[in-house]
């Protein structure tokens, strides 16, 4: 059973759910350019079964316990299904998903994903690699392109490892990165940014909320909330100076409230709201 399942099970939540009874899939895709041979076995030397072709969508069932090196990639084997055929490709040549190309292709040249390495150009020219570990244990680790901020000037990548995951902004400008909890939401002037991340059962990451100033082109925590019996949830300006967001209690239930900038004291303060407002 495959370990890096924060990264899989948070990628699945910005999914539509699936109808009643429907079987869940895990689609990936080829990023080998030269493709990927589908064996009868997890193994190098095992029987050929097919070639698939680079781009192809194949469902994955199953993880390989082993691990193979094959041309300095470290990675296990995936069991897949595709065009009615089952078999096993080698884990370092399906390194991504759907989404996470579709994402690209809104980009143009400037991310690119390469076999197991998702490359960034920023525009200065400078490139910024990420690289899976696409094994089954704890030195798994999985990077998917999440967001591009055209906007603001950012990108956002999702990294997953065991049983951890959060997210990376980087300056497209020039490349520099930060972690955060979640994909951030610029406020209207775009002088900040809030990142919530509702995590109270799991643990995987911060269970909290936070607010950014842009400073020299990268965030600086100006607030910070990391609670025990509510998570944060929905999260959003209504001003540059509002933000109104939901408390979801852990033991039930759930409260709106708000987080306002008092630019008298300088300093931000969170209320909850009335039931009727």
């Amino acid at each position: 059973m495959r370990v890096c399942v924060i990264l899989l099970s948070v990628l699945l939540s910005l999914l539509p759910l699936q109808s009643f009874g429907e079987a869940y899939q895990d689609i990936c895709v080829i990023t080998a350019p030269s493709g990927a041979t589908l064996r009868a076995e997890p193994d190098a030397k095992a029987a050929k079964v097919d070639k698939i072709p680079y781009l192809a969508e194949v469902n994955r069932t199953e993880w390989s316990d082993g691990q193979t090196t094959v041309e300095g990639i470290t990675a296990s084997w995936f069991k897949v299904t595709w065009q009615g055929k089952e078999g096993w490709v080698f884990g370092g040549l399906v390194c991504s998903t759907p989404q996470e190309m579709a994402m690209i292709k809104t980009v143009g040249d400037k991310v690119k994903r390469e076999m197991n390495r998702l490359v960034l150009t920023a525009d200065n020219g400078k490139t910024v690699e990420f690289t899976d570990k696409p094994v089954n244990d704890k030195d798994c680790l999985d990077f998917r392109f999440a967001a591009a901020l055209a906007g603001q000037g950012y990108y956002v990548v999702m990294q997953g490892g065991y049983e951890w995951c959060n997210h990376i902004l980087v300056n497209a400008k020039d490349g520099r990165q930060q972690q955060i909890d979640a994909v951030p939401v610029f406020s209207p002037d775009g002088i900040r940014f809030v990142t919530a991340n509702h995590d109270l059962e799991a643990g995987y990451g911060h269970n909290r909320v936070q607010i950014f100033k842009i400073v020299d082109g990268m965030g600086v925590v100006e607030w910070s909330e990391e609670p025990t019996e509510w998570g944060p949830e929905n999260v959003a300006w209504e001003s540059p100076a509002r933000i109104a967001f939901t408390r979801k209690i852990f033991v039930g239930g759930e409260t709106k409230a708000v987080i306002e900038y008092d630019a008298k004291d300088a300093k931000w303060n969170m209320k909850d709201l009335p039931a009727d407002e």
